[in-house]
């Protein structure tokens, strides 16, 4: 683990395009952050004076002038601690210039004995410092990767989610009959009972029940910062291969006019308004099947579209009788659908309305016209499942109301679980002892989960998938 004694340094903004200038950030935090406006190769000007500390707590206009001559403008952001992010004195230089020259800056300030920091240090050091417990930490690692607006949601829940509270209430009513036994063993040749092993059951029974509903209730924060999926579903042939080639802007599936060319599920990311989604497309959906390997390839697509988000249901508007189409939207009853109608570009224009309005007809929802070979509708198609994926995102952020935890956090749930339910099972025997230590390990997982008993090798874990500079 990192030092706290060392004043350390990042650059917290992402790069620039060549040759554009932008802002920069540098963030600095240690005892020695405030020595980079004196002690640093780096001449600061304050209005009409250098060589001096800005306001603290405070916004003041600067011009850094390195050593070459070359000088940039930019804003200084102080605090000192406690009063600060990280719980240090903290310096952030909201720096004007082109990415050479920010660079020169921040080597500069490295130059001062200032260590450059390490992934996710400025957060372990909040951590550490008190300023935020362990899952609202690990909220922070979500809230930077989220990639739409369901991601940021579900980091947001997860940041205010409340378990610390929750948790330190259990831990409080597991602490309390731990110091009954504990008593009752101390003086248990004087024959004073503290809690009768009838009520210590009945006690330990609410502490399961408590974490039980906990796990149950809680909505596991890696299903809600998942990127949603988009599912291509219709009959063979239908159009569904050259859909997605349109909409990623690769030849991602391989497209012919024999059904049954794709057979397994392919995916790929797929950039809209909204955010990011995984659109997959998988064989055509039919009753029947040729082989063992079309049926394999059936069953991969059923799977797949149970787990979509959004389904895009395409139909060929060449096919003037749709048979196998209706045959699969049979069996998508339930399901979140867009209506794709393929292959406008072989209908005449003057047909298309009408061949649109047959469609929402028989199946019942509107189709929106797409031609893959001359891309009309692509837009407007990523549009629409932009702002469905969104409705749909929103829904879900308002019925979940379960609390938002993470792998780490159910595992530790599951662990207290197993201790309480053993530490029962000694009380029933009359091994009051061991149901005691029992309890104990019960107390340590708990403090686990936001404070306490954290081991440095997994807190190095937690806070490396962060980026340099957060």
């Amino acid at each position: 683990m990192y030092s706290l004694d060392d004043t350390i340094a990042a650059v917290s903004s992402p790069l620039l395009l060549p040759g554009r200038p932008g802002r920069i950030i540098i963030r600095i935090s240690g005892a020695c952050a405030f020595s980079i406006f004196t002690h640093s190769p780096l001449q600061f000007q304050f209005g009409s004076t250098t060589g001096v500390v800005p306001n603290p707590r405070g916004l003041t206009a600067f011009r850094a002038t390195l050593a070459c001559g070359v000088w940039a403008d930019g804003m200084a952001y102080c605090f000192t601690a406690p009063s600060s992010y990280t719980g240090q004195d903290l310096v952030e230089l909201h720096v004007w210039a082109a990415q050479p020259v920010a660079d020169a800056i921040y080597q500069a300030v490295l130059q001062t004995g200032i260590r450059q920091a390490g992934p996710g240090e400025f957060t372990q050091r909040a951590y550490l410092n008190g300023k935020m417990d362990l899952s609202q930490a690990e909220a922070v690692m979500h809230l930077i990767s989220a990639g739409n607006a369901g991601q940021l949601s579900a980091a947001q829940r997860l940041l205010q989610g409340g378990l610390a509270a929750t948790v330190h209430r259990l831990q409080e009513q597991t602490l309390e009959l731990l110091s009954l036994l504990e008593a009752g063993l101390d003086f248990a040749e004087e024959d004073i009972e503290f809690i009768g092993p009838r009520q210590a059951c009945e006690r330990i029974g609410r502490l399961s029940e408590a974490v039980q509903r906990l796990l149950d209730g809680a909505v596991r924060c890696e299903e809600l910062i998942e990127l949603p999926s988009v599912g291509l579903v219709g009959a063979p042939n239908a159009g569904k291969s050259s859909l997605m080639n349109a909409l990623t802007g690769t030849r991602r599936s391989i497209v012919s006019e024999y059904e049954g060319t794709t057979r397994d599920v392919l995916t790929a990311l797929l950039e809209l308004p909204g955010g990011t989604c995984v659109l997959f497309d998988c064989a055509g959906l039919k009753t029947r099947h040729d082989d063992m390997l079309d049926e394999l390839a059936g069953q991969s697509a059923i799977q797949a579209i149970g787990a979509a988000t959004i389904l895009l249901f395409c139909v060929d508007l060449t096919v003037d009788f749709q048979g196998a189409s209706h045959e699969v939207f049979r069996h998508l009853s339930g399901y979140p659908l867009i209506g794709i109608a393929t292959k406008s570009d072989l209908i005449p224009s003057e047909a298309l309305s009408s061949r649109l309005a047959a469609l929402r007809q028989r199946f019942g929802i509107d189709f929106l016209a797409v031609s893959s070979t001359l891309r009309t509708g692509i837009e407007a198609l990523k549009t629409t499942l932009s702002h469905a994926l969104l409705s749909a995102q929103a829904g879900q952020a308002e019925t979940d109301r379960g609390m938002a935890i993470n792998l780490r956090h159910r595992q530790k749930l599951q662990s207290a679980l197993k201790h309480l339910a053993e530490a029962a099972e000694e009380m029933n025997t009359g091994r009051t002892e061991i149901a005691a230590m029992l309890l104990r390990t019960v107390h340590q997982e708990l403090g686990g989960l936001e404070h306490e008993h954290i081991d440095e090798r997994i807190l190095d874990v937690i806070f490396s998938r962060f980026c340099i500079g957060k």
